[in-house]
């Protein structure tokens, strides 16, 4: 594996694009009613300030998996933005069935699960295709 070959551009698009995504995944244009609804709040009981901590565990999130995505995608011969794509729904698909064991054992509310999987898919692919096209 060669950090060298990291591009940084291709990582900050990357976690940009997370950022956004998310934005948008947990917006009224999506899921934040259904969101909140399913952790049983309304959402004036959403603390605003607790966004700020969330928002910075989310780039960090967003720099680490963009670099280990970009590390995994450059093990491939050829690359083709089919093939990122491909590489980080396949990952976004592991990382959301590893959060599903808990959520049944701890009786998680399902609708978290599949809001929070969808959004993990589509960040990962998204960002799966970013990467390759820089690499």
């Amino acid at each position: 594996m060669d950090f060298t070959n990291i591009s940084i551009f291709a990582i900050i698009l990357a976690v940009v694009s997370n950022m956004v995504i998310g934005a948008l995944w947990y917006s009224p244009i999506f899921f934040s009613t259904i969101w909140v609804q399913a952790l049983g709040k309304k959402m004036e009981d959403i603390d605003p300030k607790g966004a700020y901590v969330g928002y910075g565990l989310t780039t960090l999130g967003g720099i680490f998996t963009a670099v280990v995505l970009s590390l995994f995608i450059q093990l491939l011969d050829t690359v083709t933005i089919l093939d990122g794509a491909l590489f980080g729904f396949l990952i976004g698909l592991i990382a959301s069935f590893r959060e599903l064991s808990p959520t049944f054992f701890e009786s998680r509310n399902y609708t978290l699960f599949f809001i929070s999987a969808g959004y993990h898919i589509v960040a990962l692919t998204v960002m799966g295709i970013i990467i390759a096209a820089f690499v």
